[in-house]
Formats: structure tokens, C-alpha cells, sequence
């Protein structure tokens, strides 16, 4: 139980930060509302979380297989888009021969707190990571109407990262 406290500690005050108004910050009138995944934290423990200059990264790992993980990039900063999602490009196993792949991808659209995001397949698996999935850098609004802008990158299958995207909360304040 101390054990958890002590972590719970510093992302609990690095939330706190995240999410209340501070005046010597760039902008100083932008709150970043905090995304988070309350399933994730239960099933795998808590994230490691990073302040980044205008934000944060708060990333879930599965103790259990190090190839699945959900990574949470928070801004108050625009993030970039693409209007088409890239071509899926890389190698995989056809009938126990390694096969070139460049396939076009049609987007893939999610809830994230009721609010629609498209994304993607943006890499293949390999001997380092399982298949990664990322979200577009959205724009999304808290209950209040705060927002921020957010990317989500998923390690794992396509159903976990259907999955894990609808886990997705604000933090209440």
C-alpha cells in the first residue's frame, strides 16, 4: 500500500499542474484538460509520465508483454495532421516468406470521450514491437469545455487498440 502511495504521489501532483491554469506558463490562460486511462492504470498499474514543454506523455505498459502499451501525448499546442493515412509499408510473414508490404489504408474513426478521432496502422510488427497504431493530433474538449490537443499511439492488435481508445477519461478536476 506505501509502495502505491509513493508512486501515486508525483503523478497525482503532475496532474494537479497539467490541469489547473498556471500564470508564468507560455500562454498562461490555457488548461490542458487530462487524458488518461483509469482501465489501464487498474490492469497494468500505474503510467510514466513525462512533462514535455507544452504538455505531457503518459505512457501504460502490460508488466506482463512489454509489446503492448498505450501512450497518451497531451498539448496545448496544435498538433499535425495528414490528410490521408500513409501507405501501411514493411515486412510481413506470407506462408513462412517475409513479403514487402506498401498497402493503401482507408482512416479508422474512434470515441475518445464521445468525440470522434480518426487513425491508423503505422507500423508493422518487427522483432523490437508489435503493431502500432496512432491516433490524428486531435482536438478534444473536457466536460467543461477546456481543450487540448491529443495523440494516441497503441502497441497491441487492432481490437486492443479499438479497445483501449474507448477507456480513454478526463480526469475530473
Amino acid at each position: 500500500m506505501h509502495k502505491r502511495m509513493i508512486i501515486l504521489l508525483p503523478l497525482l501532483a503532475f496532474l494537479t499542474h497539467c490541469s489547473t491554469n498556471n500564470p508564468n506558463s507560455g500562454s498562461g490562460t490555457s488548461t490542458l484538460p487530462v487524458l488518461s486511462s483509469p482501465a489501464r492504470a487498474k490492469a497494468w498499474g500505474a503510467p510514466q509520465v513525462v512533462p514535455t514543454k507544452d504538455g505531457y506523455k503518459m505512457t501504460y505498459t502490460n508488466p506482463a508483454n512489454d509489446k503492448e502499451r498505450v501512450t497518451i501525448t497531451g498539448s496545448r499546442e496544435l498538433m499535425f495532421f495528414l490528410y490521408y493515412p500513409p501507405n501501411l509499408k514493411g515486412t510481413r510473414m506470407v506462408e513462412g516468406t517475409a513479403t514487402k508490404v506498401d498497402e493503401a489504408q482507408l482512416w479508422k474513426t474512434a470515441l475518445i470521450a464521445g468525440q470522434k478521432v480518426k487513425w491508423y496502422h503505422a507500423h508493422l510488427p518487427s522483432a523490437n514491437y508489435g503493431n502500432i497504431f496512432r491516433t490524428l493530433g486531435a482536438e478534444l474538449k473536457d466536460g467543461a469545455g477546456n481543450a487540448g490537443h491529443y495523440r494516441i499511439e497503441v502497441e497491441g492488435t487492432k481490437n486492443q487498440m479499438q479497445s483501449w481508445l474507448s477507456e480513454l477519461r478526463f480526469d475530473p478536476k
